[in-house]
């Protein structure tokens, strides 16, 4: 064997070697839990399961769920905007249709498997739900009556009951109706269930909905409710405070976060302080890490992630913002934080991709190298939604 041949065989060793130990590094990062996003297929929406692993990697290793219901066809140039279309409440995972207007609800297993509850899926009371908010059995679903696909009702929010095998009973009296092209984008309950909050109206001046949870799950709005954020405007996403007392609301225009304090007895709100700017572009998503140290928000326009630290008095500081990488367009939505700190999950709808961010030990983010990040999923259209365990 010449020098040549040597050169070449040795060179073929080393790739083989370096192949062999990553597969061997993917192999040793075992499963801690899993990741679930909507495909929102308008032929049959379904549930993607992702297993995530240690290291925060992503793999996709079965087939989507079908969750019985349609997704939302987008429109050329188009758009909708939610968060919370995808939920975990104890054992069940509660999932949007927005292309049918219904619920669809699984119970999930050891595995992190799916499987559709008996009556699965529910009607939701509306047009185009897109958001679901859990807190005991109670679960309220906002249906936004996207203006373009035509909606048959008026915007709304509506309470149903759960049972322990995960069927949803509406509850009588419940539904409340907001304007037509105000439709509700984000409703979420706060630690202890006593005020659920609802963002609005997105689109034009942006309104924050605060209720008191009354006994049976019915609503009584807060003083000080509706309220609208001075110097910023279109709220989508917002993350409530572990204190269960303070909403954190992020502004698409003036990309920013606004805090406001609400009392959780009688759900009054006021704002707490001006507005804490990231200098990207249009802020729109919100999730907290789980010690509910540092908040991130999601940048539609300039597909980045902005974190902030929180203090005890709930004032915010800019800890820094990191792009994300093989960006086209506007197409950085929902987020979360993995249980542990460690990671955070952004999607990309349009691309069909979800990107992965180291978190520092300040709670900084930086994304994944580009073996890891983004993830590109098989399936679907515009995905929608994100949740983990």
């Amino acid at each position: 064997m010449n020098s040549r041949s040597k050169s070449i065989l040795t060179a073929a060793v080393a790739i083989a070697a370096l192949v062999a130990g990553d597969a061997r590094g993917r192999a040793a990062s075992p499963v801690v839990g899993h990741l679930y996003t909507l495909n929102n297929d308008v032929r049959a929406n379904a549930v993607v399961v992702l297993d995530r692993r240690a290291d925060g990697t992503l793999n996709e290793s079965s087939a989507p769920v079908s969750t019985g219901g349609l997704g939302l066809t987008v429109p050329a140039g188009g758009d909708f905007d939610a968060q919370g279309a995808i939920r975990i409440a104890g054992r069940h995972l509660l999932a949007v249709n927005p292309g049918s207007n219904s619920i669809s609800v699984f119970d999930i297993s050891e595995t992190g498997a799916l499987k559709a509850v008996a009556g699965s899926p529910f009607a939701s009371g509306g047009s185009t739900p897109l958001s679901i908010a859990v807190h005991g059995n109670v679960v309220y679903v906002a249906n936004q009556a996207v203006p373009f696909a035509n909606p048959t009702k008026s915007p709304n929010i509506t309470a149903f009951r759960m049972s322990n095998a995960g069927q949803l009973t509406p509850i009588a009296g419940s539904t409340i109706e907001f304007s037509p092209g105000q439709g509700p984008g984000d409703v979420e309950f706060n630690s202890s269930g006593t005020v659920l909050a609802v963002t609005a109206g997105f689109q034009s001046s942006g309104d924050l909905h605060t209720y008191a949870v009354q006994d049976g799950g019915l609503l009584k709005e807060g003083p000080g409710s509706p309220f609208k954020a001075h110097g910023v405007s279109g709220t989508v996403g917002f993350s409530w405070a572990n204190d269960g007392r303070h909403v954190m609301v992020s502004n698409f225009r003036g990309s920013a976060v606004t805090v406001f304090s609400v009392d959780p007895a009688t759900a009054a709100v006021r704002p707490d302080g001006m507005p804490y700017p990231n200098n990207q572009g249009a802020s729109c998503w919100t999730a907290f890490a789980p010690d509910g140290r540092t908040l991130y928000a999601a940048n539609f326009v300039s597909n980045s992630v902005s974190a902030y630290s929180v203090k005890r008095d709930a004032k915010l500081k800019l800890l820094g913002s990191a792009p994300k990488r093989l960006a086209t367009g506007n197409d950085s939505k929902d987020l979360q934080v993995s249980p542990d700190g460690k990671y955070l999950y952004l999607v990309g709808p349009v691309a069909r991709e979800i990107s992965v961010f180291a978190l520092g030990k300040d709670g900084s983010p930086k994304e994944m190298a580009q073996a890891n990040s983004p993830f590109m999923l098989k399936t679907g259209q515009w995905t929608t939604g994100l949740a983990l365990n």
